[in-house]
């Protein structure tokens, strides 16, 4: 076990020694796809990459959904301050060979602000902004140890009388420690179900923008521009210890826009119905539950999350809503 946990080690810290360096933090294009919108990888403080069993798990690391074995539905909602709002809805459809298929929609919006000139002066109108992501995932279970995925993303983003879209991937990669060795000989350990993801994100994702409309209707002399998405590469390790009780996650993340972040989580099974979870997000706090009830023919789940507030932008409260059949 001393062996095992040494070779998971230098398989989280080798990749982050290439890529850490001096980042300075700022606006980018995507920037609302670091906010979790389903309850239980934000209760568990977004560290999901070395896990994503489940449905919105698909945000995070798309093989994850190899684990997913019934038609599911998700439906989640975050409750944000300063007028903003980040849905996100989604149905997988399991498959032969152990593949899943599912087709997501994530929506932001940023409601409305008053329309200035230069000179702070009003013009009588507002100007509102919102983001889509329409998205297909596929996952696949390629080896009893690795499961790979694969997510099609459609960008489009609206602002004002102007908008612009664009098409990126996500790539995922998900190893089962527990299958590298002999059937049955990791039960009974202190730590099991090992799992370690690695996921690519945002490639070739960008949001190419023309303001000649939005200059001839209110005069003024338009150009162009691409706002590209920052390349993120993300990993992260998860387990179970007490008797399989408890969860734990821990996640390492660099947006090459930015520095690299660390994320921590745990989920405590009380019983089989109810869940506790807390965790650590970029030093913000995270907390939540998750009820669970499965009938013969029919599951579903309830899961709620909270999120301290970052700059004096208020706390988040999430909600999720998922559904087998």
């Amino acid at each position: 076990m001393r062996k095992l946990i040494s070779i998971i080690s230098l398989l989280l810290v080798f990749p982050w020694q290439c890529v850490l360096g001096e980042a300075e933090d700022g606006g980018y294009a995507g920037a609302f796809l670091k906010m979790a919108v389903a309850a239980r990888p934000a209760a568990m403080g977004g560290a999901y990459y070395g896990l994503s069993d489940d449905l919105p798990g698909q945000l995070f690391n798309p093989a994850g959904l190899t684990a997913i074995t019934d038609k599911t539905f998700s439906s989640s909602y975050r409750v944000m301050q300063l007028d903003r709002s980040l849905g996100f809805l989604s149905i997988a459809f399991p498959a032969r060979l152990q593949s899943t298929l599912a087709l997501g929609w994530l929506y932001a919006g940023y409601g409305e602000v008053t329309a200035r000139n230069r000179s702070g002066r009003e013009l009588g109108r507002t100007i509102s902004s919102n983001e889509h992501v329409f998205a297909a995932t596929f996952a696949k279970q390629f080896l009893p140890f690795l499961g790979g995925g694969v997510k099609l993303n459609y960008y489009y983003k609206k602002l004002d009388i102007i908008d612009a879209n664009s098409v990126g991937i996500n790539l995922g990669a998900l190893l089962a420690v527990d299958s590298l060795f002999e059937y049955g000989s990791m039960e009974g350990k202190a730590i099991t179900d090992i799992k370690i993801g690695l996921v690519f994100n945002n490639i070739a994702a960008k949001y190419p923008w023309t303001t000649n409309e939005y200059w001839e209707k209110y005069g003024g002399r338009g150009s162009a521009q691409d706002d590209e998405f920052p390349f993120v590469l993300a990993g992260g390790v998860s387990c179970r210890t007490f008797r399989k009780s408890l969860l734990v996650a821990f996640d390492l993340e660099k947006n090459f826009e930015q520095a690299v972040v660390a994320r921590f989580g745990g989920e405590y099974n009380i019983t089989k119905q109810f869940f506790l979870r807390s965790g650590l997000n970029e030093g913000v706090l995270t907390a939540g539950f998750g009820l669970l009830q499965r009938l013969e023919w029919f599951g579903f789940s309830f899961d709620y999350a909270f999120s301290a507030e970052r700059a004096d932008e208020g706390s988040d409260h999430i909600v999720t809503l998922n559904v087998t059949f």
